[in-house]
């Protein structure tokens, strides 16, 4: 006969088959700041300016609360084909104890490799301390401006690539941001902007254009942007042209009457419109309504016993708020006898006598004032 197992080595039994190694152990969480993902770059000038978010956020999702800087970094003769490696950032769902799959294997260590590939050409271009951010924040982005002029000394630089790294009191840092490249290029100085023309629903500027490029070379201008702001706006949106004028010259139909313009020029080298040098210094101008409406085409006197009717063409301009009437007897001079202006087109005389002759003409009235010229004569003989 055999003896029954005590219950203790049964359990034993049959636990110890279950426990073994189920997969790759997980490495430990991130704890970084998140990566920068939507850095961008434009050339303004001689400056490469960089714009991104304002870094808020760790690897885990928690708030960034302990930013110490923000480092920008800068290879010189990046290549062209350089492109922004995928950051091994946080991952999307909870934490489990399962092993990554292959394919995110494969993605975390091209994001090692490429950030490896960048560190290894690239120099620090700045460091931004917390502190001072302020200087460097428009609302929620970052911008940063790197001067190029040094590069650009020997008459063309090689093209630059950047990224930023966000940094904890800690020393913990961010992976790298995506990465952005620019071909830099010498733009031409600033124009010279003349007298504002202020016109009949228009301004006309005209510019000198420059003579020199930024390192003091003659300048080859391939066209000019106009900006344009309206107090008490601070700062320049889009051009007003959306693609370089060729001339020195441009015409602004978009303006109001009573509003204060300031206006400025850039020029761009040719064949690359979307580097612009330094502005013009700012020219200025209040444009008042001092241009009176236009004389209406046509006024009909209609006589009757001892008044007169007037009927006149109206005249087409907005801001026209009524018409001045004007009656001469004879060969006299015209007399106003609407104190007011006539908002209508039309308008009687009852305060004649039957039996002369008299002259009418009608003025139009601007919301400025301005008293147009006067209608053609209109002559009636009351009866």
């Amino acid at each position: 006969m055999r003896r029954a197992l005590p219950p203790a080595i049964l359990f034993l039994l049959l636990v110890l088959p279950a426990c073994g190694k189920k997969g790759d152990p997980a490495p430990p969480l991130p704890r970084g700041p998140r990566a920068v993902s939507d850095l961008s770059i434009e050339q303004e000038g001689g400056e490469a300016v960089l714009t991104f978010s304002y870094p808020d956020r760790l690897l885990t999702g928690a708030p960034l609360t302990d930013l110490a800087s923000i480092d920008v970094y800068r290879v010189v003769g990046a290549s062209t084909a350089l492109t922004a490696p995928k950051a091994a950032g946080a991952p999307k769902g909870p934490r489990t104890d399962e092993a990554p799959v292959a394919a995110a294997r494969r993605i975390a260590q091209a994001a090692r490799l490429a950030e490896e590939a960048f560190y290894r050409d690239a120099k620090p271009a700045a460091r931004l301390e917390a502190a001072s951010l302020g200087e460097y924040s428009r609302g929620a982005s970052v911008i940063y401006r790197d001067p190029l002029l040094p590069l650009l000394a020997g008459g063309k630089a090689p093209p630059l690539a950047y990224a930023v790294v966000s940094v904890r009191r800690n020393g913990e840092k961010s992976p790298l941001s995506n990465i952005v490249t620019v071909a830099p290029e010498v733009p031409p100085d600033a124009p010279v902007i003349g007298e504002l023309a202020p016109e009949e629903g228009r301004i006309c500027i005209e510019w000198t254009a420059p003579e020199k490029d930024l390192l003091g070379r003659p300048a080859a201008v391939g066209g000019y942007f106009v900006y344009r702001r309206a107090l008490p706006q601070e700062e320049y949106t889009a051009p007003l042209n959306p693609s370089p004028i060729a001339g020195t010259s441009y015409v602004d139909a978009a303006v109001g009457y009573g509003a204060s313009y300031l206006y400025t020029v850039r020029a761009t080298p040719p064949g690359k419109p979307r580097i612009e040098g330094p502005p013009a210094e700012e020219a200025g101008i209040l444009y008042r309504d001092v241009y009176p409406p236009r004389d209406p085409s046509r006024l009909d006197a209609l006589s009757e016993a001892n008044l007169v009717r007037l009927v006149w063409d109206p005249v087409a301009a907005a801001d026209v708020v009524g018409y001045l009437v004007f009656r001469a007897e004879g060969e006299g001079a015209p007399v106003r006898l609407t104190e007011k202006p006539v908002a209508d087109t039309f308008f009687t005389d009852p305060t004649i006598p039957a039996g002369k002759r008299y002259r009418y003409t009608v003025r139009a009235v601007d919301a400025a004032g301005n008293v147009g010229p006067p209608s053609p004569e209109a002559v009636a003989e009351p009866f």
